[in-house]
């Protein structure tokens, strides 16, 4: 059977707030990645992986980095304006691995294989198109960037293709989205936190920062 090969290049700019071990950190938290995706609804961690998979040499070496499987379920369009009707619900294992700079994925369905890997690098324009095409948006001192790998039979590759592409477009302004939502909702406790010091240390009651006397 002659198999088909397609590939897609996203970024992100990170905004300076943002540190890229923020970010680094929430890519390994693998729920990110995985309640981000746009045709996911729903997955669980498996309690081992596929021993072929492993041999895989797309991943580093699995006993210095070790390899996480998860069993993913995914709604997919088939017949589109009829919902819930039109879609067909398939589950299939997804293996996630950290890497220093990100992590590395590979999922596997029904004679599909979509290897993506994302990482965070030093500078470079943001540019979201395929293969790298069309111009740059912005420019940012870190970037996240996923480069995916989809493989598959020649004839499935035009729906493949359209999928992958809408699942994984915007993954990456999503995570830093997200990283950036994380943050804001950790400065509200931080702050609150303070507040209730000051509270307490003043035995229940606030007292003016200014008295002005007339």
């Amino acid at each position: 059977m002659t198999l088909a090969k397609h590939n897609l290049h996203v970024a992100a700019l990170i905004p300076p707030h943002l540190t890229p071990a923020d970010v680094i950190a929430a890519l390994h938290d693998h729920n990110t990645c995985l309640t981000l995706q746009a045709l996911t609804t729903g997955h669980k961690e498996l309690p081992e992986t596929n021993p072929e998979t492993r041999k895989d040499t797309y991943w580093y070496p699995p006993d210095l980095h070790p390899i996480k499987t998860y069993e993913v379920t995914e709604a997919v369009t088939i017949l589109p304006g009829v919902g819930e009707w039109g879609k067909k619900y398939i589950t299939f294992p997804s293996c996630f691995q950290d890497t220093p700079h990100g992590i590395k994925t590979r999922a596997d369905t029904s004679g599909v294989v979509l290897r993506a890997e994302f990482r965070v690098i030093k500078g470079g324009a943001d540019i979201g198109e395929v293969e790298g095409e069309g111009e740059g948006i912005g420019y940012a001192e870190w970037v996240l960037v996923e480069d995916v790998e989809v493989q598959c039979a020649w004839y499935m590759m035009p729906f493949v293709r359209s999928s992958m592409e809408g699942a994984h477009r915007d993954i990456c302004r999503k995570v830093v989205e997200k990283v950036e939502m994380l943050k804001r909702q950790e400065a509200i406790v931080r702050t609150a936190a303070k507040g209730k010091g000051r509270v307490d240390s003043d035995g229940g009651q606030r007292l003016p920062d200014k008295i002005i006397y007339g």
